[in-house]
């Protein structure tokens, strides 16, 4: 049988940490959900209720050329998962975008209209898709876990423990009526002690990279708020943030575009910050006479290389997520400098280069903190290292 022995001021130091921590996290998640004060009425759907069911047979399928192409007409008998049959009648262009050829055994995703009757007031609306998800899901989890083994157990706690923030915490929060940049700041820093802390543990180098991971969150935001107002963007560029405002008027839409580049360059600064510290307190250690400015220009050596390929990162995954927005675009006849212009453009160009700027500020401002903490301490190998929980500990610390 193991027990954990915390028996120096450093040890009952990390176990405060680790304690406040998960309190931080099970107030955002659990408590506060738990008031009500996240409660709202659920939105109302023009689709009606939404069931799932078997595909039991389809038939009757006839084809009819037209003008407008190939009309397709079949009739689905569907078994919902409450036992009751029904029949849709089904009437689509052949080839025509969110429409789908189904056979006996799909599973399928149904919608029902009030008052409806056999053959009419049902609709065919997507597929199941929680098993192949769940598959791809598991897939992901096993080769975090066989390639970072205890350290990918950690990561992967960190992940589920940031989609909880969101799911939990933000999102309802704002759907609430909250300011979404107050929420997402505040949200946002949650998830940055608690990821940092679960995946690096406890020590002056996570500190800094909280710090900087802080600052460089409020100048994103700063950043971002000025220049959606700079280039006097709507918040309505896509389709999902126009009918959110259809749906939910309430919900400041410029805000909500605003909390949507906070969140998203939140990942990129983790990585930057927490590189950039590590960097600096590595230096230390391999160099114990190296001051404060030899710290930080040796740590800004290492984070210009990490700029160039960060940049680039954020502006590929922008890109990849706007990419048939770009392919629209392109096909039209007016030139770049007239594209440009237009909201849903402009709105992807300035969400690149703020998280993009946000990320640059990152690498001077944590290098400094670390160089500042660093280089006026006596390096320490054994308590600098980052911790993980679970690991790391030597044996006068644990006992197994």
């Amino acid at each position: 049988m193991s027990a954990m022995r915390w028996t120096t001021p450093q040890d009952t130091g990390r176990l405060v940490a680790y304690s406040l921590v998960a309190a931080v996290l099970l107030i955002f998640v659990v408590f506060l959900p738990a008031t009500g004060a996240l409660d709202v009425p659920p939105i109302a759907s023009s689709l009606g209720t939404t069931l799932e069911a078997t595909v039991v047979d389809v038939s009757g399928r006839t084809t009819q050329v037209t003008s407008h192409g190939t009309v397709v007409s079949d009739r689905v008998v569907l078994r919902l998962d409450g036992g009751e049959e029904v029949s849709v009648d089904r009437q689509y262009v052949e080839g025509d975008v969110g429409r789908f050829d189904v056979t006996a055994g799909d599973r399928v995703l149904v919608s029902r209209q009030e008052g409806a009757t056999e053959g009419r007031g049902y609709l065919i609306v997507d597929r199941v898709r929680r098993a192949p998800l769940a598959l791809m899901a598991l897939s992901f989890g096993a080769l975090v876990l066989a390639v970072g083994g205890r350290r990918g157990v950690w990561s992967l706690v960190g992940l589920v423990a940031s989609m909880l923030v969101i799911v939990r915490f933000i999102v309802p929060a704002i759907l609430a009526g909250g300011d979404p940049v107050t929420v997402s700041i505040v949200g946002s820093l949650v998830v940055m002690m608690t990821t940092l802390t679960i995946a690096h543990g406890i020590s002056r180098v996570t500190a800094v990279a909280l710090a900087g991971t802080a600052v460089s969150l409020l100048l994103t935001g700063a950043l971002a708020a000025g220049g959606i107002r700079f280039a006097a963007l709507t918040g309505v560029a896509s389709d999902e943030a126009a009918q959110l405002q259809v749906l939910a008027p309430g919900i400041d839409v410029h805000g909500l575009l605003l909390a949507g580049i906070i969140v998203g360059a939140l990942g990129v600064l983790d990585d930057v910050t927490t590189t950039q510290a590590s960097t600096v307190f590595e230096l230390k250690r391999a160099g114990a006479r190296l001051g404060r400015r030899q710290l930080y220009l040796r740590g800004m050596n290492v984070g210009r290389d990490h700029i160039a390929a960060t940049v680039n990162t954020l502006m590929l995954a922008y890109a990849g997520a706007a990419l048939p927005l770009l392919m629209i675009l392109a096909s039209q006849p007016e030139p770049v400098g007239m594209l440009i212009n237009r909201d849903n453009l402009a709105t992807e160009v300035v969400r690149t280069l703020v998280g993009s700027i946000g990320i640059v500020a990152a690498v001077p401002v944590t290098t400094a903190l670390a160089a500042l903490v660093a280089g006026g301490e006596t390096p320490d190998p054994d308590s600098e290292a980052a911790e993980p929980l679970g690991e790391g500990r030597s044996s006068a610390q644990t006992e197994f």
